[in-house]
């Protein structure tokens, strides 16, 4: 009998000793796990938040651009819009003028449009040309033409964007007008109006044949 108890109360100490060391590291690892899990958890949003980094020049987001813009087929941008330009607001859209060239803003810089039909300007560019066709008296710069605004009284609105009549002759088109083919005939188009090349006596001039 006393060797039965002793056997048991033996077996009682081995047991309080050996199972809350089991105990006590079961405890440690589940901790060293979840602080890996943790980790992991913080560097995958880490990534997944890096596309916005402040002053990140590789952007991922696109530049948007309006779709009642008209561009140029020859885009220029500039990072800085010209000291002296004027705002413009037309039927609700923005645009920034000088010198003939009108901007609008492209993401963090400025890009060259072309001005509408009806968009009007209080003040010619230097070195327009004018050209008289019957009554008509146009004002031509930089492949735009513009006519005298005699409905309003507002000197900010005294020259209005036209576009010109067939027969319409200039003697030189914009730089950036391209060289287009039509059932053998080459012309040349330039902010949706289409030219052709009239040669008399060597000297060269361009009509206006669509529009």
């Amino acid at each position: 009998m006393r060797t039965l108890k002793h056997t048991l109360g033996i077996s009682l100490i081995l047991i309080f000793l050996v199972f809350p060391s089991e105990l006590s590291g079961q405890k440690r690892d589940t901790k060293r796990g979840n602080g890996v899990k943790t980790e992991r958890i913080g560097t995958n949003k880490k990534v997944g938040t890096n596309h916005h980094r402040h002053n990140d020049r590789y952007r991922t987001q696109p530049v948007r651009r309006n779709p009642h813009y008209r561009y140029p087929r020859h885009r220029r941008v500039i990072r800085t819009l010209p000291r002296h330009h004027v705002r413009i607001v037309y039927r609700g859209l923005p645009y920034f003028y000088y010198s003939g060239i009108y901007y609008t803003q492209y993401g963090d810089e400025y890009i060259v449009v072309m001005p509408p039909v009806g968009f009007r300007i209080g003040v010619l560019p230097v070195g327009y040309v004018r050209i008289v066709i019957g009554p008509s008296i146009y004002f031509y710069h930089s492949g735009i033409y513009y006519i005298e605004n005699t409905e309003s009284d507002n000197e900010d609105e005294k020259y209005e964007v036209v576009t010109p009549e067939i027969g319409t002759i200039v003697s030189e088109i914009h730089e950036d007008s391209e060289e287009v083919v039509i059932d053998g005939k080459t012309y040349y188009e330039y902010n949706d109006i289409l030219y052709k090349k009239v040669t008399d006596n060597e000297k060269v001039t361009y009509e206006v044949v669509y529009n």
